[in-house]
C-alpha cells in the first residue's frame, strides 16, 4: 500500500511528498473554557447595553489572554468560546458594541479595534448577510482602515500584538470577503437604478455610494495588501530561505505577527487579482512561496491552505496551463480528504465540503480539456467518475452547456464594480459572464481537437488530404486548408508552459499530448508516446510485482539464516 501511495503522489509534480504531517498539521484549539450559565434563561434582550455575565467574563478573559500574549488561551477563546457564546446568546443578533464592552477592558484601544473586527465579521454572518446595513459596511471598512494604517505606519518592534495564525489569516480573509460583498452590493444598487426602482432608501444608498468611491475600492484593497507585504519584507525573507535554508525566528512577537500578516497578504493578493480577472498578475503574487518545502507556513491554517491551492489551480486553468492545474487540484483534493474528518465539528466544515465539490468540478473540466499525460491517481479518477459521471460524459461529448454550468458552480465570485450608476450596461453578473465567456470561447476552440487527436493516434504517416477527409462539420467535409489550421491549433494548444518547481509564474514549454507530429508538405508524421509509456509501465509493473512476490521468500530465508 505504501509503495503504491508513494508512486501515486510522486506523479503529482514538484510537491512535498506528504503535505500533511506533524510539522504541517493545522493548529487546533485545546482546553476551550466553558462559559455556560445554567442559572440564567436565554432570552433575546432588546437592550443593546445588556451583557450576560458569561459574555462579560469571556471578554475579560479574552483581554487578559491578549495582553499576556498567551497564544494557547487566545486560540481556545477565539475558535471555541467565541463560537459557543455566539450560538447561545447572539444567534440572531449582534454582539455588544465596542462602547458597551470598553469599560470591561479598561478602554484598551488596540484590543477594541480587534474586537470590532470580530464584531462585524459576526454581523456579516447573521442570516447569510441579509441583515448587513450600509452603515455596517462603512463602519467595518473604517475599522480595517484604522487597523491596517496603524500596522503599516508603526515599526514592528513597537507593535504589541501576538495572535494565533488562524486569527491573522481570518483577518485578511474577511477583509477580502467584505470587499467582494460590497462590490456585489454596489452592483445591485446600480441594477436597481437601471430598473427604475423608486425606493427612497435605495436612492439614498446610491447617492452615498456614488460619492464615496474610495470605500472598499479595488485600488485601496490592492494597495493595502501590497503595503502589508512590503512592511513585512516577506518576499525577501522567503527568497532568502529558498537560497540559504530556514532563517531564525523573528526577534519579537510584533515582528512575527507582521511576518505572518505579510505572508497571508501574498495569498490575499492572489485571490484579489483572480477575482478581478488579472490572472498573470495573480500567479506572480505567489512566486516567493516555495511549494517544494516540507514544512509550509500555509499548512498551519486549513482555510489558508485550501484558498492557496484552489486559486492557484483556477489561475492555471484560466491561463491554459492544464497540466499544472491538475497537479494543484489533485493535491488539494488529497489534502481535504485527509483532514475533513478531523473538522466535522468545526464552523468551517461546510465551507471545506463545498470547496471540495467545487474542486472536483474544476478537475473534471480540466481533464476534459487536457486528457493526455496528466498524472492522476486511479483512486481519485474513480471517485471523480462516481461523483460526476453524468457531467463527465457531457464534457467528453463537447457539451458547452455542461462546461458553462460547471464553471458557474465552481468558479470564484468575480468582482464587478459599477462605477457609473447611469451606465445601462451594468449588471450584477457582468464579471461572471465576462470570465465565463472567455473560458467557453477557449473550450469551443478545442472541441474539434480530440477527434483529430484520435485519428492521429492511429497512424504513423498519413497525408493531410486523407486526414481531412475523415473530418466533418455540420454534415460537410472540412476543406483541407481549414484542416491545416486545425492541425496547427492542436500543435499550439498542446504546447503549454509547465511548472518545474521554481516560481509558479515560470516554467518550461512542453508538449502535454501523448503524440507528437510534424507536417512536411502534404504529409503528417506522427510519433505516439503512449505506446512507449505503456511498454515502460508494463516493465515497471512486472518488476514491482516480482519484488512483492519474492519478499516473503527473502524474509523466510533471512529468518532461517539467523537461526543457524
Amino acid at each position: 500500500f505504501f509503495v503504491d501511495h508513494h508512486l501515486a503522489m510522486s506523479g503529482l509534480g514538484y510537491f512535498a511528498e506528504d503535505i500533511v504531517d506533524r510539522a504541517n498539521f493545522p493548529e487546533t484549539a485545546v482546553g476551550v473554557p466553558s462559559y455556560a450559565d445554567e442559572s440564567q434563561e436565554i432570552i433575546g434582550s432588546t437592550d443593546e447595553t445588556y451583557v450576560p455575565e458569561a459574555v462579560k467574563k469571556f471578554i475579560i478573559d479574552f483581554h487578559k489572554a491578549f495582553r499576556n500574549k498567551d497564544l494557547t488561551s487566545i486560540l481556545a477563546l477565539y475558535e471555541g468560546a467565541w463560537n459557543e457564546l455566539s450560538e447561545k446568546w447572539y444567534k440572531n443578533s449582534s454582539w455588544p458594541k465596542v462602547e458597551v464592552i470598553a469599560p470591561f477592558v479598561n478602554n484598551d484601544a488596540l484590543f477594541l479595534v480587534l474586537y470590532k473586527e470580530m464584531y462585524y465579521r459576526h454581523v456579516y454572518s447573521l442570516n447569510s448577510g441579509t441583515l448587513v446595513t450600509l452603515e455596517d459596511r462603512v463602519e467595518s471598512f473604517q475599522n480595517y482602515f484604522n487597523l491596517f494604517a496603524y500596522l503599516i505606519k508603526t515599526p514592528p518592534e513597537n507593535i504589541d500584538i501576538s495572535l494565533p495564525n488562524q486569527w491573522i489569516w481570518d483577518m485578511i480573509d474577511e477583509f477580502i470577503w467584505q470587499y467582494n460583498d460590497y462590490a456585489k452590493f454596489r452592483a445591485k444598487l446600480a441594477n436597481m437604478r437601471f430598473q427604475a426602482t423608486k425606493d427612497p432608501e435605495v436612492e439614498k444608498n446610491i447617492e452615498f455610494v456614488a460619492k464615496q468611491k474610495d470605500i472598499w475600492s479595488s485600488v485601496y484593497v490592492i494597495v493595502t495588501l501590497n503595503a502589508l507585504v512590503t512592511k513585512s519584507d516577506i518576499k525577501h525573507l522567503l527568497d532568502t530561505e529558498k537560497r540559504d535554508g530556514p532563517s531564525s525566528a523573528p526577534s519579537s512577537s510584533g515582528a512575527f505577527f507582521i511576518k505572518m500578516l505579510g505572508y497571508y497578504s501574498l495569498i490575499g493578493l492572489l485571490r484579489v487579482h483572480t477575482l478581478l480577472g488579472d490572472y498573470h498578475t495573480a500567479i506572480k503574487c505567489i512566486d516567493s512561496i516555495d511549494f517544494t518545502k516540507r514544512v509550509q507556513l500555509f499548512s498551519k491554517v486549513v482555510a489558508c491552505h485550501i484558498t492557496l491551492f484552489y486559486y492557484t489551480g483556477f489561475v492555471f486553468m484560466m491561463l491554459r496551463r492544464y497540466a499544472d492545474a491538475v497537479k494543484f487540484f489533485t493535491q488539494l483534493l488529497t489534502y481535504i480528504n485527509r483532514i475533513k474528518n478531523i473538522h466535522t465539528r468545526s464552523y468551517q466544515y461546510d465551507d471545506i465540503i463545498k470547496k471540495n465539490e467545487q474542486v472536483y468540478h474544476l478537475l473534471a473540466m480540466t481533464l476534459a480539456l487536457c486528457p493526455q499525460r496528466c498524472a492522476v491517481d486511479e483512486v481519485m479518477l474513480t471517485t471523480l467518475k462516481e461523483r460526476l459521471n453524468e457531467k463527465i460524459v457531457r464534457l467528453e461529448q463537447g457539451d458547452l452547456d455542461a462546461f458553462s454550468e460547471m464553471f458557474k458552480y465552481a468558479c470564484p465570485k468575480f468582482v464587478s464594480f459599477a462605477t457609473h450608476f447611469s451606465d445601462d450596461r451594468t449588471n450584477v453578473a457582468e464579471a461572471l459572464e465576462t470570465q465565463r465567456g472567455l473560458f467557453l470561447r477557449e473550450v469551443q476552440q478545442q472541441l474539434v481537437l480530440p477527434t483529430i487527436h484520435s485519428y492521429l493516434s492511429l497512424y504513423s504517416t498519413i497525408s493531410v488530404s486523407k486526414l481531412a477527409s475523415f473530418m466533418e462539420q455540420d454534415s460537410h467535409q472540412v476543406p483541407e486548408k481549414q484542416f491545416r489550421t486545425y492541425l496547427l491549433m492542436l500543435k499550439h494548444k498542446t504546447c503549454q508552459l509547465t511548472w518545474t518547481g521554481g516560481k509558479p509564474s515560470e516554467g518550461e514549454r512542453a508538449c502535454i499530448s501523448d503524440i507528437a507530429f510534424y507536417i512536411d508538405k502534404n504529409m503528417v508524421y506522427v510519433q505516439n508516446h503512449a505506446n512507449n509509456n505503456l511498454r515502460n509501465r508494463s516493465h515497471t509493473q512486472y518488476f514491482v510485482d516480482q519484488i512483492r512476490y519474492l519478499r516473503p521468500c527473502l524474509d523466510t530465508l533471512s529468518g532461517a539464516t539467523a537461526t543457524r
